[in-house]
């Protein structure tokens, strides 16, 4: 039959045709699965230098930079340096169904990782680093009841209170000491405020969901939706401070009463 079917395919034209055609459908169907296949494998390595990419553009943002003489340094050269230097990582491991949630990073104190240093996911706030092997970082998530920054809402020319949260909705965080005469709506962008030390300014943190208002309380309760959605967390970047050494300084001696 397979002898056949061959002298049939050889000698007739059409048979020819629909032969080449069918045969054609089927390996280039083949191949593009085969592409597909390979082209999924190939995520991590896409969304790493897609990290890495991120990491020169955030570098690159005239809010890294610092003031001199009134000028803006733009880079790291004889001018200047930048206030702060970001390190890409990979998210190894972490938590969002407990109280206090943490993250484990891939990149330690070999790397010049160390404690204190503000974590950012690609689109928000992540953390902060709270202990430090050679290899990894533990990373004390936003998601973390002992977790606080200090919050800045552009629209209103708000920069005061803190976020904190409260151990319940892993998509949501709470900003607190907002005054009720405060003019608070929701939908309004909350960023990091230039009055926090360890994370740049103008970082999301998220958008103001419910504005509540509570018995004979001066404040408002308000609920913020987290702009880092931490169950789908797989990059971070780890941020390096370049005055973070003076300013632990300055604090001590204040903490010493000198």
């Amino acid at each position: 039959m397979v002898l056949s079917i061959g002298q049939v395919v050889r000698f007739n034209i059409y048979q020819q045709s629909y032969y080449f055609n069918t045969s054609s459908a089927f390996v280039n169907g083949m191949s593009r699965m085969k592409t597909g296949i390979a082209d999924y494998f190939k995520l991590a390595d896409v969304n790493a230098a897609l990290a890495e990419e991120n990491r020169v553009l955030r570098e690159k943002l005239k809010e890294n930079n610092q003031l001199t003489d009134s000028q803006l340094i733009v880079s790291k050269d004889s001018f200047g340096k930048k206030k702060y230097t970001y390190q890409t990582a990979n998210v190894v491991q972490f938590t969002t169904h407990l109280q206090n949630n943490f993250i484990t990073i891939d990149k330690g104190s070999k790397l010049g990782i160390k404690k204190d240093m503000a974590v950012l996911s690609p689109s928000g706030i992540a953390g902060i680093v709270v202990d430090v092997s050679e290899d990894f970082s533990l990373v004390l998530s936003a998601i973390n009841s002992q977790f606080k920054a200090t919050p800045m809402i552009p629209s209103a020319n708000f920069r005061d209170g803190s976020v904190s949260w409260n151990g319940k909705d892993p998509t949501i965080i709470q900003l607190n000491g907002v005054s009720r005469f405060e003019k608070i709506t929701p939908g309004m962008s909350v960023v990091t405020s230039n009055y926090s030390v360890k994370f740049p300014s103008g970082i999301p943190i998220g958008k103001i969901l419910r504005v509540n208002k509570t018995g004979g309380s001066s404040f408002y309760d308000i609920d913020v939706k987290l702009a880092t959605d931490f169950r789908k967390l797989s990059h971070v970047y780890v941020v390096n401070y370049s005055h973070a050494a003076q300013i632990d300084t300055l604090n001590r001696r204040t903490n010493n009463g000198r």
